[in-house]
């Protein structure tokens, strides 16, 4: 064989990969309704920020996920900034590109539900949408890395609030263009992690004490904020937790496999929340000798509804879009477990769900009662052992 024929043969390998690559899309919502998604700049003054250049901070990014009659009107588009792209390629070993080029179906700026006239027809439109305040992990991936969930709790009627904090995230873009990229982040550091929990726990009360209610005034948004419920993976989960056991305005609270910080931490009944929880995380987090003794103190003291689970053949990065993104290219992030990766988005879009539809919605559903035999992959626990 020629050199030229193993050119040519190479050559249309690499096409094929990169028509393969550019046609990847993140699994689209499965709700009745479709997904838009808008972004504001939330002005709020810090000035002891730990993570600001001289401590000083005036804003963070709120990314807002809704339900939607109107179609699409172009094909989809990359979801992910290209700066927050390549930061997760190069951090956990996926081959340039591969994040870059994934599309999701959700659409920028599309209209929230209305009373309107949609093709023709008069669509009833239920008004007064409940609310999920989403955080994301500290360091990342920011709220856009966490579309996958946060994307099918809008096609199913949820308004999903999701904060970034500037030079926390390893990278967000305002919605006038300005791009901050983070610090590094020294995870070895409690009292650095310790205060960023804090730091999280003031942009949740300033959000929902203030700036919410500005926002649901200024743009006309079809939001019930009586109904609010608290979302958040790894920190951004604690943080949720935290929020949740200091303010009446949330009524419910799911931790995506993070560690507690704060008073939910303490071996006491300081931790109590009286609030209805839930723990939903990896297989390490089984067991005080074997996993997060956070996870094991802090149900001890809850006299409110709760429920913990644990997902057999997860890691910590199972928990945001990751868990997609490792379908692409096997083995490339050694932070992922063997799950499959459609399942373990499967498990997520449905146990969350279940959880705000009944805690928010009072709507029942059996799979937070129990082990089901459509999931079983789900460990059930006792929540006290």
């Amino acid at each position: 064989m020629g050199y030229s024929t193993i050119f040519l043969i190479a050559a249309l390998i690499g096409l094929w990969v990169s028509d393969v690559t550019k046609a990847a899309t993140i699994p689209a919502p499965t709700g009745p309704y479709q997904v838009g998604v808008r972004k504001f700049t939330i002005e709020h003054y810090n000035d002891h920020d730990p993570v600001a250049p001289n401590n000083r901070s005036t804003a963070f990014l709120a990314t807002i996920f809704y339900p939607t009659h109107q179609k699409a009107q172009a094909p989809p588009e990359p979801y992910l900034n290209p700066e927050t792209a390549a930061i997760f390629e190069r951090s956990w070993n996926y081959s340039a590109g591969t994040l870059e080029s994934l599309t999701s179906t959700v659409q920028k700026d599309a209209r929230f539900l209305e009373s309107e006239h949609v093709d023709g027809e008069q669509v009833n439109i239920p008004m007064g949408l409940p609310v999920i305040l989403f955080g994301p992990g500290a360091g990342g991936p920011p709220v856009e890395g966490n579309t996958i969930l946060l994307s099918e709790l809008a096609s199913h009627g949820y308004a999903v609030i999701g904060l970034d904090h500037p030079f926390e995230q390893p990278f967000i873009r305002y919605p006038n263009g300005t791009g901050v990229e983070g610090i590094v982040i020294d995870y070895s550091s409690n009292d650095l992690i310790t205060a960023i929990y804090n730091m999280r726990l003031e942009d949740n009360a300033a959000f929902l004490d203030y700036h919410l209610a500005k926002l649901v005034d200024k743009y006309n948004l079809p939001l019930d904020m009586k109904v609010i419920g608290a979302l958040g993976y790894s920190l951004g989960g604690a943080a949720g937790l935290g929020s949740l056991q200091r303010t009446g305005r949330l009524v419910s609270g799911l931790n995506l496999d993070g560690t507690l910080f704060g008073d939910p931490a303490l071996n006491s009944t300081t931790a109590d929340i009286r609030k209805p929880v839930f723990l939903l995380g990896n297989e390490g987090h089984g067991g005080e000798y074997y996993g997060d003794v956070s996870w094991a103190t802090f149900p001890r003291w809850q006299t409110g509804y709760q429920r913990k689970m644990l997902v057999n053949g997860t890691t910590h990065h199972d928990f945001c879009d990751d868990t997609f993104w490792k379908t692409l290219e096997a083995g490339a992030d050694p932070g992922a477990g063997p799950i499959d990766g459609l399942e373990q988005v499967r498990v997520l879009n449905a146990y969350v769900k279940a959880f705000f539809d009944f805690t928010l919605l009072g709507r029942h559903s059996p799979i937070i009662d129990g082990p089901s035999p459509e999931f079983p992959e789900v460990v059930f626990l006792d929540p006290v052992t």
